[in-house]
């Protein structure tokens, strides 16, 4: 991966978290979170942010693979991160607050 944009000086502080064991990189951003996919095959990309989508919102929203799949067919966009260099690259994008839960415990689709 890497960060392409202009810039005088960076800091960064990483923390490692040996608890987390995952196979795609993903990202906290101010507007949601994004996992990312790579691969010589676009599919294959999509697949692989997808399915890192799938692995987190299992995750924060605590349901199961398929309630996730379900939610994420109207709450997740899928983007291309990059075509070059033959490596393609897509990213699944879930916004903060996309899904709430209501007091009933179900979920709703902002």
């Amino acid at each position: 991966m890497a960060i392409e944009c202009p810039m005088e000086r960076v800091e960064f502080t990483l923390t490692v978290n040996e608890s987390l064991h995952l196979e795609y990189p993903r990202a906290k951003t101010p507007t949601g979170w994004v996992t990312f996919g790579f691969d010589v095959d676009m599919d294959r990309a999509i697949t692989q942010a997808v399915s890192g989508m799938l692995d987190l919102m299992q995750d924060l929203l605590q349901v199961t693979r398929t309630e996730a799949l379900a939610l994420a067919s109207v709450a997740v966009d899928v983007r291309v991160t990059q075509v070059v260099n033959g490596v393609r690259g897509a990213h699944a994008v879930f916004s903060h607050g996309a899904v709430r839960k209501n007091r009933e415990g179900s979920r709703s689709i902002e």
